[in-house]
């Protein structure tokens, strides 16, 4: 596979946003002046290796997901036809991960799977696990455990407490060779399996995944107090562009 691989990425941005209450769906709340599905196509556009992007949306909202992913692309510098797909989504994850893999290029070599609730990435992350996967077949971005895990069985009563040394909390973006992923996405859809971490997918039907070291500031948009975490890293990170380009000037 050559060393700048066709990537095509697969946002999703389906989900029901069942635990940020009453308001807009999580991909259109605002932070720091842009909704989320606008800040996490920027970090997209900011990685040189994807060539396009298929957007999975409600199916309610995939005319207003398009306006806002169009608009996004745009104010990104991207040029038509960048946002290649809106498409609505399915029941579960692997449902809309399956609609938007198949609406990508037929001669895309990784598929790059990423989470519009996590718009914080960085693009040189995800230009590390699009190279990973070329190279490996499968990649994923993965930050180490530093929290001691317990498990319960009841959830009243701590039944063991694991060896934090080997754990990592998968992130997203997950990237995978386009033609072994499509397998198995065909081999579970005739198995009925699903998975919430599409890189369990590609363990179960074809092989080992690579670890990419990521940060803790891809944070993923869960709850009202994430929202608050990502706008104090989006000013962060203001500051040190604002900072920078003075120095310069």
């Amino acid at each position: 596979m050559p060393s700048s691989p066709f990537v095509s990425a697969v946002l999703l941005a389906a989900g029901q946003s069942t635990r940020m209450g009453a308001g807009p769906r999580k991909p259109f709340l605002q932070v720091e002046g842009d909704t989320i599905l606008a800040w996490a196509l920027k970090s997209l556009a900011q990685a040189a290796c994807v060539q396009e992007v298929i957007v999975v949306a409600p199916p309610d909202q995939v005319d207003e997901a398009r306006e806002e992913a169009l608009r996004a692309a745009a104010s990104a510098g991207q040029p038509e036809g960048w946002v290649s797909a809106v498409v609505a989504g399915g029941t579960e994850r692997t449902d809309s991960v399956r609609a938007g893999t198949q609406a990508a290029n037929e001669s895309a070599q990784v598929i790059l799977v990423h989470d519009a609730a996590r718009p914080l990435v960085q693009p040189a992350r995800i230009e590390l696990v699009a190279e990973r996967a070329a190279e490996h077949g499968a990649a994923l971005l993965a930050v180490r455990v530093s929290d001691t895990i317990k498990t319960s069985a009841d959830g009243a009563q701590v039944s063991g407490t694991l060896e934090r040394s080997g754990l990592w909390a998968a992130q997203t973006p997950q990237a995978f060779a386009a033609q072994r992923f499509r397998r198995v996405l065909d081999q579970a859809s005739q198995d009925s399996t699903t998975a919430t971490d599409d890189a369990a997918l590609f363990e179960r039907y074809d092989g080992s995944v690579a670890l990419v070291e990521g940060d803790r500031d891809n944070i993923k948009i869960t709850t009202d107090e994430d929202l608050v975490h990502a706008a104090a890293i989006l000013r962060d990170r203001a500051d040190r562009e604002a900072k920078r380009e003075g120095e310069q000037g």
